[in-house]
């Protein structure tokens, strides 16, 4: 019996110290957050709802080694990684720290001018540094240093930087060769990332909600029994149904008989159902542009930006013939209108190729 404990013992502390050093090789990996995407949401909407920008799905291609972002399984989670902050220990130095997070102590570096530090030998424990994130990138036939940063900086100025950062004189590169990228973009520390996904949830959440309310809303049937905002709706509104009188809410004009909107309100409702569309709530996004189309008072640019929107609503909700039908519309206010294939998803994609053809 001893020793059946003392085996149980052993195993347990076995157990225990192989969950500590998993969560010490994963430490680095401590400020890259997680995330499961919905089913319409692309690789472009992710970059969005985290780094505030959708071009910036290029972080994400690279961290989880992306091959095809159009053939991402829908549904995967991803590793979204974010810039962070490394206080400093006691016996810690910049080269210390560029050898264990930059995978090079030369590169203490660029550490120094990431954090404006003159005085690399004066910093003292305790002190925060700014830690940029690594991604590696694999050199495609044609490309140069140029193109890489142009790729994942959006310009070409942080080529010599790059260059450095590599140790390479020229900005001549081998096909397959690994080049590793240090991004630094303040839009992309941890804090904003979080407090950003944040105010996307509780937006997200609030929509539902309202969302919810609104489909509860029961149509009224006596006029004693009317709410007090109901009293100037048509009282042949009471033989709708609640899912119609959602839709009716929704698509009301405002309060006060053939009330105007401006050229710039009506873009607003557009953008604001772009975020209902954004936060997967497509009933609410087809309600709103429902709204400022029924006028007919639109510019055609906001016409087709409107008739866009509403065509991805209508896929995401699977009725792919009316998306098609809306996409036609759209390519009859906009000849020339294309749809990012690298942001777009495939589904997106070939009911639009669809109404190209039968346009």
């Amino acid at each position: 019996m001893p020793r059946i404990l003392d085996e149980m013992k052993l195993k347990y502390a076995l157990t225990i110290l192989l969950v500590a050093l998993w969560i010490f090789c994963l430490r680095p990996l401590a400020f890259a957050l997680k995330y499961k995407p919905k089913t319409e949401e692309t690789l472009s909407h992710v970059a969005l709802i985290h780094y505030g920008d959708p071009k910036k799905y290029i972080y994400l291609v690279a961290a989880n080694r992306i091959a095809d972002p159009d053939r991402y399984p829908k549904g995967k989670t991803l590793w979204v990684p974010t810039v962070w902050k490394y206080r400093l220990k006691k016996g810690d130095n910049l080269s210390r720290v560029a050898s264990k997070y930059l995978k090079d102590k030369n590169r203490a570096e660029f550490l120094a001018w990431l954090n404006r530090i003159s005085k690399p030998k004066d910093l003292k424990a305790g002190a925060l540094i700014t830690i940029p994130f690594l991604l590696k990138h694999r050199v495609q036939q044609g490309q140069s240093m140029v193109d890489v940063s142009r790729r994942y900086y959006f310009r070409t100025k942080p080529t010599s930087l790059l260059r450095k950062f590599n140790n390479k004189r020229t900005n001549a590169l081998k096909p397959g060769e690994i080049i590793l990228v240090p991004i630094f973009d303040s839009e992309a520390s941890y804090d904003k990332v979080k407090e950003r996904v944040k105010n996307y949830e509780d937006r997200r959440s609030k929509a539902a909600k309202e969302a919810r309310n609104r489909a509860m809303d029961k149509p009224v049937t006596d006029s004693s029994t009317k709410h007090p905002k109901d009293d100037k709706k048509d009282p042949t509104d009471s033989k709708t149904t609640s899912t119609d009188s959602t839709a009716k809410i929704l698509s009301a004009e405002p309060e006060g008989k053939d009330k105007k909107t401006t050229p710039a309100e009506d873009s607003a409702l557009i953008q604001e159902a772009f975020e209902f569309y954004r936060d997967g709530e497509y009933d609410l996004a087809q309600a709103s542009l429902l709204r400022v189309l029924e006028k007919g008072r639109v510019s055609r640019a906001d016409e087709a930006e409107a008739r866009e929107i509403l065509a991805f609503c209508l896929v995401a909700k699977d009725r792919t013939k009316e998306a098609e039908h809306e996409f036609v519309r759209l390519l009859m206010v906009s000849p020339d209108r294309t749809l990012d294939p690298i942001t777009t998803s495939p589904k997106i994609m070939e009911v639009f190729k669809r109404a190209k053809g039968t346009r």
